[in-house]
């Protein structure tokens, strides 16, 4: 007998009971979730400190803004391309790579590529250069996390993933500390080119032994669950063979369907710039977003993103893009804050030290959340986390003091916690399929790319507009107004979500 779960795909009773009522060590947890450490360790040093820092040291002041949205941009929309599609890749991989899991040999592959691609980032001597790079690092970075993501919902039973979540969190915020002191201990626009050059090796150095360090951790001590044809879709077993036929006419046309509207709406801008509609002049930037949202859309539906069939999981995507909105929209341009508007003599240093501080006490909260959140529910956690985050946007409008904003961290950082420590619960409860994990943790990721892409876009010009006029403080005031929407609106949505308390 089996069940049929809300993507229509068959599941045994015995495997969804054994999700429901088995039992792991917190240990067992622990080594599921390690490569974690190593992504955020990786992410934060990057994000935070070097690539701002890098920009900043090749164009300057005037032009930093759009120069950062511009290696970002196109980045962000790798991973939003990719993440998903090596999440079906590696639900449908079969055959002798599946000798190894279904997971671990796109974890390894990545990181060995991800590596690559840091060694190219240390070594760009211009924006292109470092824009390409960057490219190849977020598709080598989302080739192993989409697969690593799914294994979380692979082995973890459903009544500890909220311990397991927490847990994530714990290891997230970790990660960032790590990442941030290590970066901010050498990283300095500052110094003589070569001197900064030589400390931006050491950096990379360490982040590329941390991550291969902890994939090998991951990959040689993780047991995947054994694949076999009752794990798959009946429609895919031909003639005794698991055969993968996931790109089919219709996932065909859909492409061709948005590579289509794509052209259009870029044919559209051009006549309207052309023709001066309006009075009104459509930027690049501007031109780029179009696009990409038009790529979102088609990629939502190729990877079979179904809000009318699945409102509880759509309403966890679109919460999660809100409330990454406002954390990327600060997170971003943070460095450039503590320069033009703080004015700190080391702001590299300073955006490390506020980075810990809201680690420091994201730690306080992220555990007790995640635990809370299976005693009393995932919603009440986001609604703590949203308030908490848009306050302190708030005190970035009304306050330029360092120790102000180094206390509004503080408080940052208790929000930022509990919200991660159930990020990961709230869609592992209302994933869609059970058959396809890794490709709806891919989808899932959708709402951590776009706002990558639209927070340096919308933030970047217009923070190098007002401070060519003169008027830096009152661009960030800006762009920090937004975040506070952003969290309020993320903690509206979430009582949307119905199967979920």
């Amino acid at each position: 007998m089996t069940m049929v779960d809300q993507g229509g795909e068959t599941v045994s009773p015995a495997e969804d009971s054994g999700l429901a009522s088995g039992k792991l060590h917190w240990g067992q947890i622990v080594a599921i979730s390690i490569f974690w450490f190593a992504l955020n360790f990786h992410w934060a040093a990057i994000g935070t400190i070097i690539l701002p820092s890098q920009v900043f040291k090749l164009v300057g002041q005037l032009h930093q803004g759009e120069a950062l949205a511009y290696i970002l941009v196109p980045g962000a929309f790798i991973a939003l391309a990719t993440n998903p599609l090596w999440g079906v890749a590696s639900d449908h991989t079969r055959g002798w790579l599946a000798r190894w899991g279904r997971r671990r040999p796109y974890i390894l592959l990545g990181t060995l590529l991800n590596v690559a691609g840091l060694i190219w980032m240390a070594m760009a001597p211009n924006i292109p250069s470092l824009a390409l790079a960057y490219m190849l690092v977020q598709f080598a970075s989302n080739m192993a996390q989409a697969p690593f993501h799914a294994l979380l919902p692979d082995i973890v039973p459903t009544n500890q993933r909220g311990l397991a979540s927490g847990i994530m969190g714990f290891l997230l915020l970790m990660g960032n500390i790590g990442g941030v002191i290590a970066a901010g201990m050498f990283v300095n626009a500052s110094l003589p080119l070569a001197q900064y050059q030589h400390n931006l090796w050491i950096i990379y150095t360490m982040i590329i032994v941390v991550l291969l360090v902890f994939m090998l951790i991951t990959i040689l001590v993780v047991k995947e669950r054994n694949t076999t044809h009752e794990d798959v879709p009946v429609k895919e077993a031909v003639a005794g063979h698991i055969l993968p036929r996931w790109l089919t006419n219709s996932r065909l046309m859909t492409i061709a369907g948005t590579l289509l509207v794509a052209l259009v709406v870029w044919g559209l801008v051009v006549v309207w710039n052309m023709q001066g509609l309006a009075g009104i002049k459509i930027s690049n930037d501007g031109l780029q977003v179009l696009l990409e949202m038009v790529a979102t859309v088609g990629i939502l539906r190729l990877f079979d993103f179904n809000p009318r069939r699945d409102p509880d999981f759509a309403w966890v995507l679109f919460t999660r893009f809100l409330m990454m909105m406002g954390i990327y929209t600060i997170q971003t341009f943070l460095q450039f804050y503590m320069r033009d508007v703080v004015q700190a003599p080391h702001p590299e240093q300073q955006t490390s030290n506020f980075a810990i501080v809201v680690a420091l006490t994201s730690l306080v909260s992220a555990l007790t959340a995640g635990w809370l959140s299976d005693r009393y529910g995932r919603k009440l956690m986001v609604y703590f986390s949203g308030g908490f985050m848009a306050a302190v946007g708030l005190v970035f409008v009304v306050t330029h003091s360092l120790l102000i904003v180094m206390i509004a961290g503080a408080v940052f950082g208790l929000g930022y916690g509990a919200y991660q420590s159930v990020d990961w619960a709230l869609v592992a409860d209302t994933l869609p399929s059970k058959q396809n994990f890794a490709r709806d943790m891919g989808v899932w990721n959708i709402s951590l790319a776009v706002p990558q892409i639209l927070a340096p876009v919308l933030g970047g010009p217009l923070l190098d507009s007002f401070a060519r006029s003169g008027n830096p403080v009152q661009g960030y005031q800006i762009l920090f107004v937004m975040a506070i929407v952003y969290c309020i609106l993320g903690t509206v949505t979430i009582r949307y979500i119905r199967g979920v308390s």
